[in-house]
């Protein structure tokens, strides 16, 4: 099944895009090309919006035009940068639903935290980071609602509460495709994909657990 990924990119953050970057390609079985997708990297015909004090890196919001990017056709894969996969990313392909708009890790819970990278502040809101990977049915109906002029114009909530979609049109993937470090306890069962939501090893206040290794091997290796 043919799908497009696309890592979000933030110039003050290249080496975890390379990270993530190399996680993919280690464990891939098959030839793929990934993308870079942020704010400094986009047209400016098609990325006017101004950023928020309250986004953390450069593709907070302008994920959400990977529909768009990918000419409402195809599918998908979008994910945060500071992803560690463990497995093959294709895998995703066997929870994909033709039905559906978007796939998404359904995580439920509030941050422990009160800051992530960089000293950010942590902001809990409903549905947060279910867009932080994503597997978007491009040709869908509600992914025309990731236009050009909504993605600049609408709220950052609008956006990632999923208010552009049905919420019967949201599919689910297994949240060990996104282990939520820091978040989720040490004994989750078969990790697929770290997800170092709240700093990756290199910051000095980033969470340190069991994974931090896992991330540094490869970092250290670029």
């Amino acid at each position: 099944m043919k799908f497009n990924i696309y890592i979000g990119y933030d110039d003050q953050r290249n080496n975890i895009f390379k990270v993530c970057e190399k996680s993919i390609l280690k464990n891939s079985k098959n030839n793929i090309e990934i993308f870079k997708i942020g704010n400094s990297i986009l047209n400016k015909n098609i990325w006017y919006r101004e950023k928020n004090k309250d986004e953390s890196t450069d593709f907070s919001i302008s994920r959400f035009l990977v529909p768009f990017l990918s000419n409402f056709s195809d599918i998908s894969i979008f994910m945060d940068d500071d992803f560690l996969w463990k497995c093959d990313v294709s895998d995703l392909m066997e929870f994909y639903d033709d039905s559906k708009s978007v796939m998404v890790c359904k995580h439920n819970y509030i941050s422990k935290f009160e800051t992530k990278w960089n000293s950010n502040k942590q902001i809990n809101y409903a549905r947060k980071n279910w867009s932080s990977l994503m597997i978007f049915n491009n040709k869908h109906f509600d992914c025309k609602n990731l236009n050009v002029k909504n993605v600049n114009e609408k709220s950052a909530l609008w956006l990632h509460q999923f208010k552009w979609t049905d919420d019967k049109n949201i599919g689910q993937i297994p949240l060990n495709y996104n282990y939520l470090v820091g978040e989720y306890e040490e004994n989750f069962n078969d990790i697929k994909a770290l997800h170092f939501t709240n700093g990756c090893p290199i910051y000095d206040d980033s969470i340190k657990t069991r994974h931090s290794n896992e991330w540094l091997e490869i970092y250290e290796s670029l």
